[in-house]
């Protein structure tokens, strides 16, 4: 049989399934037809985070989900009701003929063999940033999306998040002036380990060790070295940097905090940091150019400050403000983004079960129907993977990288 079960959690099951029956009444809503047909491979904390989104989204149907761990596929049971097949095998989820499209939320080191998998498989296919373990296997995931003529969008939901979207548009129209130095940061008060039995210690805690992931730049630097070249619309030219274990001496093998210092063709200078024993800074990005910042925190605020000899801008007045630290600043309008900053027929906007994540899975599903193109393509992300990659080579070397064209093109 292609759902594999132990008898545990086949009854375990049983009694989810009796209190979901009412949430299968909300699905039948859209039109059977219209929905994309999915797979979830991969149902750890951010797989279900995905399901859940899929689970809201009138034009998803998730018809199969799978992981190797039970009590992930549990959850996963779930959240979606009796409807979907579980597997404990990918390569059952991809002979499910009638799936349309994969999503993929496994460690990094996976994403490029199942990936390509759903995609040789015929699938349409949505992969979890990073992009993949290295640029290699970034580019054979681009290779295999032509060959097979499927859409393979990248997970870096910052691309959807109306706030972004408003905050680069005003970046590049002028609002801060001429951008100078980025500084952006993700910073925890933590070991980021979990719980996990010995046997289970490398599957539960994968971001931890090298053979599965290149830990803080690819987990989390990644989303926001993303955002600051999307932004600044270069790339990085050279890199350097420290990092080290020097906290958390508990068997680990990836930094423990990261300091890294990018340079830019335009002489824009970039600091990134990640730690895990502050939390104070929280995390965000700052654009500071010669006539203001822009602050981009928690991926839910944007704020603008001008400095005091800049002019004022035209739209300034009517704008709403906030102090901050004694200093003014323009509280940034998401909703703005569906005046100015969209193209013609596009929509992003916020509401109840309408975050990035959602937007991105409901932009993958129409671009499946319509065969239009994501916003976040391998071709928009693999920069993203590269310039973390050297930073942690850089790193790990002690020394300053300089990047070539090639490491950015797919």
């Amino acid at each position: 049989m292609s759902q594999e079960w132990t008898r545990r959690e086949f009854l375990q099951r049983s009694a989810i399934s009796a209190a979901m029956l009412s949430f299968g009444a909300w699905t039948a809503r859209a039109n059977e037809q219209d929905r994309v047909k999915i797979g979830v491979i991969g149902t750890g904390q951010q797989g279900q985070n995905l399901l859940r989104q899929l689970m809201s989204l009138p034009s998803a149907e998730v018809i199969a989900v799978c992981d190797v761990y039970a009590p992930s596929r549990l959850k996963a049971a779930e959240i979606v009701g009796d409807k979907a097949r579980v597997h404990t095998d990918y390569r059952a989820l991809l002979d499910q003929k009638e799936i349309e499209a994969v999503v993929i939320a496994t460690p990094l080191v996976y994403h490029a063999p199942h990936a390509i998998a759903a995609l040789r498989a015929g699938k349409h296919v949505f992969s979890e940033k990073a992009v993949a373990y290295s640029i290699d296997q970034a580019k054979q995931m681009a290779r295999a999306a032509r060959e097979a003529k499927r859409l393979l969008q990248i997970g870096h939901q910052r691309h959807y998040n109306p706030i972004y979207i408003h905050a680069r548009n005003l970046v590049q129209q002028g609002a801060v002036g001429r951008v100078t130095h980025v500084r952006a940061l993700w910073h925890r008060n933590g070991s980021w380990r979990r719980p996990a039995e010995p046997a289970d210690e490398r599957l539960i805690n994968w971001r931890l060790y090298k053979e599965y992931s290149h830990g803080l730049m690819t987990e989390l630097g990644s989303h926001q070295m993303d955002m600051v070249n999307w932004f600044l619309g270069e790339l990085p030219s050279a890199v350097t940097g420290f990092g080290g274990i020097d906290y958390w001496k508990d068997g680990r093998e990836v930094f423990d905090n990261v300091n890294v210092l990018f340079e830019y063709p335009s002489g824009v200078k970039v600091q990134y940091s990640s730690i895990t024993t502050n939390s104070y800074d929280g995390y965000g990005e700052w654009f500071m150019g010669d006539e203001g910042t822009m602050m981009l925190t928690d991926e839910n605020k944007g704020m603008l400050f001008r400095e005091p000899k800049a002019e004022k801008l035209t739209w300034q007045d009517e704008a709403k403000k906030e102090k901050v630290g004694g200093r003014d600043a323009v509280v940034l309008d998401g909703t703005a983004t569906q005046k100015r900053d969209l193209g013609p027929g596009e929509q992003l906007q916020y509401g109840e079960n309408r975050n990035a994540y959602y937007l991105e899975l409901e932009d993958f599903c129409r671009c499946v129907r319509t065969g239009t193109t994501p916003r976040c393509t391998v071709e928009t992300a693999l920069p993203a993977l590269t310039t973390v990659l050297m930073a942690n080579e850089a790193m790990q070397k002690r020394t300053r990288i300089v990047f070539k064209p090639d490491m950015f093109k797919v």
